[in-house]
């Protein structure tokens, strides 16, 4: 019986080899690996090393990062249809991102921004969702559905009032465009060391996920985990946004 696990290894292989010969010009599979052994044409190894191969890689890590804080959203609000998204991280990046973009900043300031905006969207909802006594994830869930709908309101504010040259180059940022992914590394070692710093959590987040009463039972350091959870949650959310 195949394992699911080998099933998606394929289609993500499948994913980036699809990426790095389709595009506006296409490169044949043995031109492919012409280039993969350092061989090839010229014009080919530029497109692959320079171009394609950043793009996915970038669109590669950022999608294993949203990944594995979606599933840590899930396990810290016992919810399976919990992401980064309905906490209102992802909306805080794109506001800072956006502003940004407004002023007139270069791509690297824009990436700043919206780590920025990220951090600044986590502290304001497990700010709103403390209040002055615990918070707790049904209490996160809803502040953080309010503040993700403000920042939608932002974002919608901002995309009427800005001028039609700097338009394109927004909503594209907004669709998830990494065309001006340059180094791609910075989020692929983040991708690795997430993955390997979790996986001796294992355990403890699969008996979490079913209750803090349980958890707790079976020796579980309930709040000090779920603080963790969300940190690392946010963190992996800004570092992908950018």
């Amino acid at each position: 019986m195949i394992r699911p696990l080998t099933v998606l290894t394929v289609c993500a292989v499948l994913a980036c080899a699809l990426s790095l010969a389709v595009g506006s010009v296409t490169i044949a599979p043995g031109d492919l690996w012409q280039v993969v052994i350092g061989q090839g044409d010229t014009l080919d190894r530029t497109l692959l090393i320079e171009l394609r191969l950043p793009r996915t890689l970038s669109a590669f890590a950022a999608g294993g990062l949203l990944a594995i804080a979606g599933a840590l959203m899930q396990v810290l609000l016992r919810n399976p249809l919990a992401d980064p998204y309905v906490l209102g991280l992802s909306g805080g990046a794109a506001t800072g991102a956006l502003l940004a973009m407004l002023a007139g900043a270069g791509m690297l300031l824009v990436s700043g921004a919206a780590f920025s905006g990220a951090l600044f969207a986590t502290l304001l909802v497990f700010g709103l969702a403390h209040g002055t006594g615990s918070w707790t994830p049904s209490r996160l869930l809803l502040t953080g559905v309010v503040t993700a709908a403000g920042w939608g309101a932002a974002i919608t504010l901002m995309l009427a009032i800005t001028p039609s040259h700097k338009l394109p180059g927004m909503l594209y940022w907004l669709m998830g465009d990494v065309s001006y992914a340059r180094l791609p590394w910075p989020a692929v070692v983040v991708l690795v060391i997430a993955v390997i710093a979790l996986m001796p959590l294992a355990r403890s987040l699969n008996v979490l996920a079913r209750g803090p009463l349980q958890a707790a039972a079976l020796g579980v350091s309930v709040r000090p985990l779920e603080w963790a959870i969300y940190l690392l949650a946010s963190l992996l959310t800004a570092t992908a946004v950018t």
